[in-house]
């Protein structure tokens, strides 16, 4: 069933009563320890998954819902606790160009369970229909840092789908790449030791 199914099958007299609200669902794919999270408090089974209330998300910058094929950046800041911190520090193995996607899920019965540190009102209730994407995309840096010795923050920074559009395939100097195009070819093979500072001595 298409989104557009699931809206429809909505019966209007739900949809007209005032009482529908709306809140994001975000699935962040890390190596080894996925993590599902929704802007509103405790725990909400939603399409087959529990996604925690807030957990170690703090906060999601603005997502255009227009058509685009630029790579649309959305930013992520997350608490720092020892868990994200490990990601942050590890990001290249564990987080860089792993997916994210960010799902809108509407509520009926809604009523306001308070307020997201940047004003906007969380809203908990029944979920209706399944999750709507809204944005899918790649997680690249992980930043950390803070003023003194008490405050930390931790953003995770993701583009789009069309990060990579103008890339060409295989176009890495890469001993990989260089094999996809021409098998047994060695001349990257070596690369990353001049990549790294090494010198040898020609002449021996």
């Amino acid at each position: 069933m298409t989104a557009r199914d699931d809206l429809l099958a909505i019966p209007d007299e739900v949809l007209r009563n005032g009482s529908i609200a709306q809140a994001a669902l975000v699935h962040m794919d890390f190596l080894d320890s996925p993590q599902r999270w929704w802007t509103g408090f405790g725990d909400l089974d939603v399409a087959g998954h529990r996604w925690k209330g807030l957990g170690d998300l703090i906060a999601v910058s603005p997502i255009a819902s227009g058509y685009s094929t630029s790579a649309r950046q959305v930013d992520f800041t997350v608490a720092a606790t020892p868990e994200m911190l490990g990601l942050a520090l590890n990001a290249k193995a564990r987080v860089r160009n792993r997916d994210v996607t960010v799902y809108l899920q509407l509520f009926a019965n809604a009523t306001m369970a308070g307020f997201t540190a940047g004003g906007g009102e969380l809203m908990y209730g029944d979920p209706i229909g399944s999750p709507m994407s809204l944005y899918t995309g790649t997680m690249q840096r992980m930043p950390y840092g803070g003023t003194g010795t008490t405050q930390r923050r931790i953003t995770l920074e993701t583009w789009g789908i069309w990060l990579k559009r103008n890339a060409a395939p295989r176009g890495r100097w890469t001993h990989a790449d260089q094999q996809a195009r021409y098998p047994g070819d060695i001349g990257f093979e070596r690369l990353p030791l001049y990549a790294n500072g090494y010198e040898t001595d020609w002449r021996k």
